[in-house]
């Protein structure tokens, strides 16, 4: 089986995380939506709690490939993507592993924590953010283990969301589906 995973904060998931899912969908067999409990390289945890930020994400992906799964919110842990991976190898026995990241996240990969005893066990998809720019520092950029997705050019920011949601003129409807937006509203997640 070939299994994509995409983790984020998804604080709150947006217009942008769903057209990336809709491009990666026809690729896997199945696709596992992985919210974190706080990125390690994050000071502030996410303002949505974990329950809220997964009851976004099932609202907004409505689909049998789709899996939301909790294993970082619930972890007692600090949230590392080897543990990740360790969990969907021990889960999905057999499968063939691609990780979904964003290009802002790729300047940063010699810093997460043991990324050699993962990195060669998997493939990355990685999707292009305006304004990231690749580090030629960094090693991993031209490796074969990842294939870069460099026409995809929806530049939206779940921090500008954020900072807009109590905006009386925000476009909202323009970055978030209408389901996630009355969500938000209602229960006052970001207010």
């Amino acid at each position: 089986m070939n299994i994509f995973f995409y983790g984020g904060t998804f604080d709150p998931p947006h217009i942008g995380h769903r057209m990336i899912v809709e491009y990666l969908l026809p690729l896997c067999d199945k696709l596992i939506l992985i919210p974190a409990k706080k990125s390690p390289f994050k000071k502030k945890s996410p303002i949505a709690n974990g329950i809220e930020r997964m009851d976004m994400l099932k609202l907004l992906f409505d689909d049998p490939k789709i899996e939301v799964d909790d294993f970082e919110i619930r972890s007692k842990y600090e949230n590392y993507t080897y543990l990740t991976i360790e969990y969907l190898m021990k889960k999905y026995k057999h499968c063939i592993f691609t990780m979904v990241i964003g290009k802002d996240q790729l300047n940063f990969l010699d810093r997460w924590k043991f990324i050699d005893t993962f990195f060669n066990k998997i493939k990355i998809l990685c999707f292009n953010r305006n304004g990231f720019r690749y580090e030629t520092k960094n090693s991993f950029y031209a490796s074969p283990n990842i294939e870069y997705i460099n026409d995809f050019n929806f530049d939206v920011s779940s921090t500008e969301i954020r900072k807009s949601i109590n905006s009386l003129n925000s476009d909202l409807e323009s970055m978030l589906d209408l389901k996630v937006l009355e969500y938000i509203k209602k229960n006052n997640t970001y207010a």
